[in-house]
């Protein structure tokens, strides 16, 4: 800390507000007047100030109150500094996306990156081309990552009833949180696949007795699926686990592992794996896809454009027709 900040702790600035006034009405009166506060309050307050400067500051004179030398020669530069304090003070902070060269950081998992970065990309290049935006790991301590402004956003999946799908990154409760769309679990298998009926409905036996691929960034820990069948009595068998969605595309795409996963998937990447989409044999909930920010932010000019950028990028999104069997 330099020398001219350690002055300034401890001195109160309603003193040099009250002084200002002071030194321009050279009243006391008059100056608790301007100042809204009691006589007896500005007497008060003048003794502080006297104490502080270690100067009487205003003392009597033929006409009335005159300053002193010393209040003289801090009267225009106080003033100054009063005004330009004010001015900072008063100024709303500014973000124009067209000129902007700001760079924002957030986390999110693959699927995101499938679905709302085409959308958000061509919008950044027409409004704000000198915005850079990274899109990072998630770190472990994500909510203190969020807080000292190292990650602008986390989008990350949650249920409806504030269950995380994957208990292991569970956002803390302080962050704000805002829904981008709603989505519901479906079964991805490949075309051809032995557990696919003439109906073209899974069941629970073929469902249970399958091999399974979970996408788990923790890489440990049951799903929501996992959950959902222990209350149902039943099990099934994780094969393998992965940290994304599109390498569990892959893996389902090229054997007999089913994945279960967001019905959105399939309109990233599912038409193109050659995958076909089924309801799961079970009820499982209703999920969002939703961003979360540190409340520090909420106000932030550019962190507000950023998330208004990330609304619209998602609207519509999942695609209608992606969450029936195909």
């Amino acid at each position: 800390m330099n020398h001219s900040v350690r002055a300034l702790h401890g001195i109160d600035l309603n003193l040099l507000a009250a002084f200002d006034a002071l030194a321009e009405e050279r009243n006391v009166t008059r100056a608790a007047a301007r100042a809204g506060v009691t006589q007896s309050a500005m007497s008060h307050t003048l003794r502080r100030l006297r104490d502080l400067l270690g100067d009487p500051l205003l003392v009597r004179g033929g006409g009335g109150m005159v300053l002193t030398p010393r209040a003289e020669a801090l009267r225009a530069p106080l003033r100054a500094a009063l005004a330009e304090l004010a001015r900072v003070l008063d100024e709303p902070a500014q973000f124009d996306p067209a000129t902007s060269t700001r760079g924002f950081r957030v986390v999110a998992p693959d699927l995101f990156d499938m679905l709302a970065l085409p959308r958000l990309l061509p919008r950044l290049a027409a409004q704000a081309p000198g915005i850079d935006l990274a899109v990072v790991p998630r770190p472990p301590r994500l909510s203190d990552a969020l807080e000292a402004g190292e990650l602008d956003l986390a989008v990350e999946p949650v249920l409806l009833d504030d269950e995380p799908l994957d208990r292991a990154r569970e956002p803390a409760p302080r962050l704000q949180r805002r829904t981008l769309f709603r989505d519901r679990m479906r079964c991805f298998v490949r075309r051809g696949h032995p557990a696919i009926t003439k109906s073209r409905r899974l069941g629970m036996r073929a469902f249970t007795a399958a091999g399974h691929v979970l996408v788990s960034p923790a890489g440990a820990g049951p799903g929501v699926v996992d959950r959902h069948l222990e209350r149902a009595g039943e099990r099934r068998r994780v094969v393998v686990r992965v940290p994304q969605f599109g390498s569990a595309l892959a893996i389902a795409a090229h054997s007999d592992l089913i994945l279960t996963a967001p019905s959105s998937l399939i309109a990233a990447e599912g038409a193109e794996a050659g995958l076909v989409s089924l309801a799961p044999p079970l009820a499982l909930p209703e999920h969002a896809i939703a961003m979360h920010w540190h409340p520090r932010f909420s106000e932030d000019p550019g962190h507000r454009w950023l998330r208004g950028a990330l609304v619209e990028a998602t609207r519509g999104l999942p695609p209608r027709g992606h969450t029936r069997s195909t």
